[in-house]
């Protein structure tokens, strides 16, 4: 692990819960890949898994509609030219970067011409992934996420493009653990996770923030400098969920019967499948790229209208600003379980008002949503 080099803390402070309007909610049939908010894009995966060509429609924000799409021939995770299934994508400096499922990258121009695909050696499953450019070459950080029978390891390592090649390892930056019940895949029980310890991260202005939702603190690695700081969020209060809260998602968020859970056991040859939240304490829920010098901190969540706390701190100073409620959608409570694996994200933009998030319907059909909303400035109460 990355020595830890300096630590700040975001001491207690006076909450400011300000109201938010919600103008409007775009609906369009798939999962969010990504978005790009200077660009006024976000990008939906449009077909199902098995369809044939494999479409990514590319949004414009401001229009509210599909103005572009990708789509390729359905292949194997091993074809270098074919979609098997897109589950992330990113414009950086005129090129579109799609990660297809967790064994290749496609890279394609400003026009959505393909230029090169990229193998990984070994399936990158992860937590989160994120494509920024230094010294003008290509870079990514990722979570990976490595399985273990009682813990998944997120490790937090540093990968470089090299156009027409495979990756160059640049480093690690650190590695953290959150407890998992993996072991149970084996048992006559099989455990399922919701309400879970988790991991997010990103780059931002040249430097890498990530976290882990058991700790009541973010890291910040500076690449120029090769620093790591921690910022410990004192201000967090810790909450531990019940089993009938994991039940509560699986039924409510997820959309399944009480009864089916048996049934499913029955499919998968056990003798029961039970639902568990985290056995301990978890300080929030999501760490975000919110717009120019602001980061978002999910530090609480409201169960009974499924809405998250947004807690929006200044990047450089690292003080507390303000906080605004949003609605917690699947994809939202997807990332905060055992078996998570980065692919429905969750991703917002307070100086345009723009949430843009994955949802489901009564009968479970997946949708991208691109919400827009108004921050109320004439009423501030305290929490």
């Amino acid at each position: 692990m990355q020595k830890q080099n300096s630590k700040t803390q975001v001491k207690d402070v006076d909450f400011v819960i300000k109201d938010v309007e919600i103008t409007g909610t775009k609906i369009f049939k798939g999962r969010l890949l990504g978005s790009d908010f200077r660009k006024n894009e976000i990008y939906i995966h449009l077909t199902h898994q098995a369809d044939d060509p494999q479409t990514i429609g590319i949004v414009d924000i401001q229009k509210g509609e599909i103005i572009k799409t990708l789509s390729r021939r359905k292949g194997g995770w091993h074809s270098p030219i074919d979609f098997y299934t897109p589950t992330y994508m990113q414009f950086l400096d005129n090129r579109y970067y799609v990660v297809d499922w967790f064994f290749k990258i496609l890279v394609f121009d400003s026009e959505l011409t393909y230029l090169y695909t990229t193998m990984f050696r070994d399936s990158k499953i992860r937590y989160f992934i994120d494509f920024y450019r230094k010294n003008s070459a290509p870079f990514f950080v990722i979570g990976e996420k490595k399985l273990g029978p009682e813990k998944m390891t997120c490790s937090v390592d540093i990968f470089k493009m090299i156009e027409n090649r495979n990756l160059e390892y640049e480093k690690k930056i650190s590695e953290t653990y959150h407890k998992s019940v993996y072991h149970t895949w084996y048992t006559d029980t099989m455990l399922f996770t919701q309400l879970w310890s988790s991991s997010w991260g990103f780059e931002k202005e040249g430097k890498i923030l990530f976290s882990n939702g058991a700790e009541k603190r973010y890291f910040i690695y500076d690449l120029n400098k090769r620093k790591l700081e921690s910022v410990q969020l004192n201000y967090l209060r810790g909450k531990k969920f019940k089993d009938k809260d994991a039940q509560k998602i699986v039924y409510e968020v997820f959309k399944r019967a009480p009864d089916s859970r048996a049934e499913f056991a029955k499919e998968i040859g056990k003798k029961a499948v039970k639902d568990i939240a985290y056995p301990g304490e978890i300080y929030y829920y999501g760490l975000y790229d919110v717009g120019e010098n602001k980061i978002g901190i999910v530090g609480d969540l409201d169960l009974d209208r499924m809405a998250f706390r947004l807690d929006i701190i200044e990047a450089d100073s690292k003080k507390y600003k303000e906080s605004i409620w949003l609605p917690a959608g699947e994809g939202f409570f997807i990332h905060l379980k055992d078996q998570t694996r980065g692919l429905f994200l969750t991703q917002i933009n307070v100086d345009n008002g723009i949430y843009v998030w994955n949802d489901n319907d009564e009968e479970g059909e997946r949708y991208a949503k691109l919400t827009r909303f108004y921050i109320k400035k004439k009423k501030e109460n305290k929490e």
